[in-house]
């Protein structure tokens, strides 16, 4: 047995292809899409691996050979059963035509069977001497004494035709049924060949239902693309799909509310949250563009309009230009305290001054902390007291997972305490504030949830999270406007 691929538009071309090259035994291995060409200018094609047989090819070819051009088209667009059907039929009238033009040349050649008649040997004295008594005879026929006394009937001229005739058939057959068997015998060892490389194979290529490599039931796969589809990491989804399916019986499979009901607990459990502002210093730290300074404004007028506190800003960014004079515009219109720190000397002089206030919130420089000397300098400019103070690590929505977490392990070397993350307005991918949590293993904070001053700023809640992940508030509209 031999293996061809083919290429074509359509898998119904590519068929074709099979059929009228390969002949109507030919056995489909595989069929995949594949793309021929380079990014968008690429173009989908079909590719099919077959398996054909050689002498039913060739058993083909002679038929075709036997037709006039007119039939030979009409052949090759017929069915494969239609094919195999002429082929088998053609072959037979060969074979019956081969058989008797063969017994035909044996007569020519060779003629009826001679058929000797019984002689009788003269019985004569024999003399031991030297006097030798001779037969009339010329010869003596030395089978006459084996056959029998009776005389055998001659055999009829076209009974021995026949005969002859018949034992070439049964040689004809042998010989094609041995050619038959030794095919069958070739294909099979090729088919044992191709079933020992498969086995070798990595089985990687054999599709499978999504989240099959991580345990996920067929029955679950789809609770599982949801959560994929709303931006949860694989390994992510699967350990709150593999969470709910150990706590799930047979029965419960094909209750869609009860597993979408036990996924968002999962979600709700495994969510930490630390909204609240426990310590006096506030401190704000992260990469750049992340909204860190204006997250820290919201937060400024909400504790000073909704919990009535008293509440200082002091910016350590000596890096940005312009940075001071920003928050100290803002600071101006929340009519509170305002302070530049340079160095960490600044901060002997500031702390006295500083009793009187509840919270003190601290911007520092947006640093991508690539080296030893900027998460040194945090370091040394961040207060002198440790035991009050609570550091949010600011991050962006629309960042990639890898990129955020990078950031984060950087930000390690400093320490925070919690989490705020920030454009959701910009963002869809609302997955990633979950993968970051389980993730890093720290609890969420804030969300800044738009470009306003000071109304786009909440706190963080379980509920909000689950929201956002699956979306609860957005089918509930949409099913309202439905009814």
């Amino acid at each position: 047995m031999n293996i061809k691929k083919f290429e074509a538009r359509t898998m119904k071309e590519a068929l074709q292809l099979v059929k009228s090259q390969l002949g109507p035994d030919a056995v489909i291995l595989s069929a995949k899409e594949v793309s021929k060409g380079f990014a968008m200018s690429g173009q989908k094609m079909i590719e099919i691996t077959a398996a054909y047989s050689e002498s039913m090819l060739k058993q083909k070819e002679f038929v075709k050979s036997k037709m006039l051009l007119p039939q030979q088209q009409q052949f090759s667009n017929s069915s494969a059963r239609d094919q195999r059907e002429v082929i088998k039929k053609v072959m037979e009238d060969q074979l019956v035509r081969t058989q008797k033009a063969q017994a035909a040349k044996s007569v020519r050649l060779y003629g009826p069977p001679l058929v000797r008649e019984p002689t009788t040997i003269n019985q004569r004295p024999v003399n031991y001497s030297n006097n030798v008594v001779r037969s009339s005879r010329k010869y003596i026929d030395i089978d006459a004494e084996l056959l029998p006394k009776t005389a055998a009937m001659p055999v009829p001229a076209a009974q021995s035709t026949k005969n002859e005739a018949a034992v070439l058939t049964e040689q004809a057959k042998n010989a094609w049924q041995n050619m038959d068997v030794q095919n069958l015998k070739t294909e099979i060892e090729q088919l044992k060949e191709i079933i020992l490389d498969f086995k070798a194979m990595p089985q990687n290529f054999v599709q499978s239902h999504p989240g099959a490599e991580f345990g996920v039931n067929y029955s679950m796969c789809s609770y599982y693309q949801r959560l994929t589809a709303r931006g949860l990491l694989p390994e992510v989804a699967s350990d709150v799909i593999l969470a709910v399916q150990e706590n799930l019986k047979a029965v419960d499979l094909k209750k869609e509310n009860y597993i979408e009901s036990l996924v968002a607990r999962y979600i709700m459990d495994t969510t930490l949250i630390q909204n609240t502002v426990q310590k006096k210093f506030q401190l704000f730290v992260g990469a750049s563009a992340a909204g860190k300074s204006t997250s820290m404004i919201k937060m400024a007028y909400d504790l000073i309009h909704r919990d009535h506190k008293k509440v200082a800003i002091i910016s350590t960014d000596t890096i940005k230009i312009g940075a001071d004079e920003q928050m100290k515009v803002y600071s101006q219109m929340l009519n509170i305290p305002f302070v530049s720190v340079r160095s960490p000397m600044d901060w002997e002089k500031i702390v006295p001054y500083l009793n009187h206030v509840d919270h003190v919130l601290v911007d520092f420089a947006s640093l991508s902390l690539r080296n030893q000397d900027e998460i040194n300098y945090i370091q040394q400019i961040r207060p002198p007291i440790n035991t009050d103070v609570q550091t949010h690590l600011v991050l962006s929505a629309r960042g990639k997972d890898q990129d955020i977490i990078e950031i984060a392990n950087k930000y390690r070397h400093i320490g925070y305490d919690d989490l705020i993350f920030t454009s959701l307005d910009e963002s869809t991918n609302y997955g990633i504030i979950y993968n970051t949590v389980r993730k890093l293993n720290k609890p969420l904070f804030g969300f800044g949830i738009g470009p306003k001053i000071p109304e786009d700023f909440e706190y963080a809640t379980v509920e909000r999270v689950l929201d956002l992940i699956l979306e609860i508030t957005k089918k509930t509209s949409t099913m309202e406007q439905s009814l």
